[in-house]
C-alpha cells in the first residue's frame, strides 16, 4: 500500500464516483447479510442500507473520509431531508446552525476535525473533496472555453439518448474540446490537481500514458448509452452540484429508510485486514487494489479467503491498473459484470469485476 501518510489525511472524496445502482445490483444485498464496504465519501455503503443488512462495515485508511461520513450519517439521523440537503451543501441556506445541531452526535475526533476546517461546513461538505475540486477547476475553466455552461447544463438534462448523442457532436465535442480534455484528464493533470502522484505507483506506465484516450472513449460510451437526465455524476461535473439528479442517499423515497437502518453501519480505520474476523456475504472494494503492489494485492487476496463463504460476493473497480483474482475459490462472473459495467453512469473506470466465492 501507499506509505505516504500525507496521502490520506485530506478528504480526497467527498461524493463516492462509482456507480451506486451497480454497487447494489452486483452485489445483490440481501436482508440479513454482512458486508465489508469501501468508505470513501458514504454515499455508497449508506445506500446499500436500503437492503437491510444485518451489519455493514464500512472502512477506510483515511480517517478524514470516515469523517465525512460521520457528518452525512448525524445529518440522516436527525435532520429532514430538506435540512440534510442544506447542511451537505446541495441546497443553499444557514449550515452552521444545522451542524451545531448534530455535531454531538459524531465521534470526538469527527467533531474536532469540523470545528477545525469549519468553512467546509460553510461551503457544504459535498464540495470540499480534492477529487470534487477538480471537477470544480473543469467547470470554471474548460467549459466556458469549450461551449458554454447552459450548454453542458442543457445537455445533464437530457433523456434521450440519440439526442444527447447529436448534442454532444455538434456542441460540445469541438476541436478545443479534444485538445483540453486531453490534457485536463491527463496523467500530470490528474495526479496534481484530482488524485495524487502517488496513487499511479503501481500503474503501468503506458496505461498512465494512453489514459486520456481511453477515458474520452469511455465517456463518450456512458454519454451515448446512459440517460444524463438520471445521472447524478454528470449533474454535479456540469452544473457544479446536484441539482436534479441526486444520489441515492439523498432521495425521498429513500431517506427514511435509510435512517432506520444506520445502526447496522460501523465505521473501521484500517484497511482490509483490519475489519473483524468474520465471515462476510459481500465486500465492495471499490479500486483499493489499484493502490498496491502485486504482492501486496496477493496477499489481500489471502485475506479474503480467509473471510468468506460459500456464495459470498466480491465487487471492485479496475480504474488505471488491471488486477484480477486468479484463484479457484474466486469465479468470476463475466456477464454480470460486462452487463453492468456498460451500465455505468461514472465513467473513470477500465472494468468492473464481480466474483462469487465457490467452496
Amino acid at each position: 500500500m501507499i506509505k505516504n501518510d500525507k496521502v490520506f489525511n485530506i478528504i480526497r472524496y467527498s461524493n463516492v464516483w462509482e456507480d451506486t445502482d451497480i454497487a447494489l445490483d452486483g452485489i445483490s444485498i440481501k436482508t440479513g447479510q454482512i458486508g465489508a464496504v469501501v468508505c470513501s465519501g458514504g454515499d455508497n455503503v449508506l445506500a446499500m442500507l436500503i437492503k437491510s443488512p444485518k451489519k455493514i462495515y464500512a472502512f477506510d485508511v483515511n480517517k478524514t473520509q470516515l469523517y465525512c461520513t460521520e457528518l452525512k450519517i448525524a445529518a440522516i439521523a436527525n435532520l429532514t431531508l430538506d435540512e440534510t440537503k442544506c447542511l451537505l451543501g446541495v441546497t443553499d441556506g444557514e449550515r452552521l446552525g444545522l451542524y451545531k445541531q448534530v455535531c454531538d452526535n459524531m465521534s470526538k475526533d469527527a467533531q474536532r476535525y469540523f470545528d477545525e476546517h469549519i468553512d467546509f461546513i460553510k461551503k457544504g461538505i459535498v464540495h470540499t473533496g480534492k477529487f470534487e475540486h477538480y471537477f470544480q477547476l473543469f467547470r470554471k475553466y474548460i467549459i466556458p472555453t469549450t461551449s458554454s455552461k447552459n450548454n453542458y447544463s442543457e445537455f445533464s438534462k437530457m433523456d434521450n439518448l440519440k439526442t444527447q448523442k447529436e448534442f454532444y457532436v455538434r456542441k460540445i465535442d469541438t476541436r478545443r474540446f479534444r485538445i483540453l480534455f486531453k490534457i485536463f484528464f491527463g496523467y500530470k493533470s490528474m495526479a496534481k490537481y484530482g488524485r495524487d502522484k502517488a496513487f499511479f505507483e503501481h500503474v503501468d506506465k503506458n496505461d498512465v500514458k494512453n489514459n486520456s484516450y481511453d477515458l474520452k472513449k469511455k465517456v463518450e460510451y456512458g454519454l451515448f448509452h446512459t440517460k444524463n437526465s438520471e445521472n447524478p455524476y454528470l449533474d454535479y461535473i456540469a452544473n457544479n452540484n446536484f441539482t436534479h439528479a441526486f444520489p441515492l442517499y439523498l432521495q425521498p423515497e429513500y431517506y427514511k429508510l435509510i435512517r432506520a437502518n444506520l445502526d447496522k453501519l460501523e465505521l473501521v480505520h484500517g484497511n482490509l485486514g483490519d475489519l473483524p474476523d468474520l465471515k462476510y456475504d459481500f465486500f465492495y472494494l471499490s479500486d483499493i487494489f489499484e493502490y498496491m503492489s502485486d504482492l501486496e494485492f496477493g496477499q489481500n487476496i489471502e485475506t479474503l479467503k480467509k473471510r468468506v463463504k460459500n456464495g459470498s460476493k466480491i465487487l471492485y473497480w479496475n480504474m488505471q491498473n488491471r488486477r484480477y483474482i486468479r484463484n479457484d475459490t474466486f469465479v468470476l462472473d463475466e456477464n454480470l459484470s460486462q452487463k453492468l459495467f456498460e451500465q455505468n453512469k461514472a465513467w473513470f473506470y477500465r472494468d468492473l469485476l464481480i466474483y462469487e466465492v465457490k467452496k
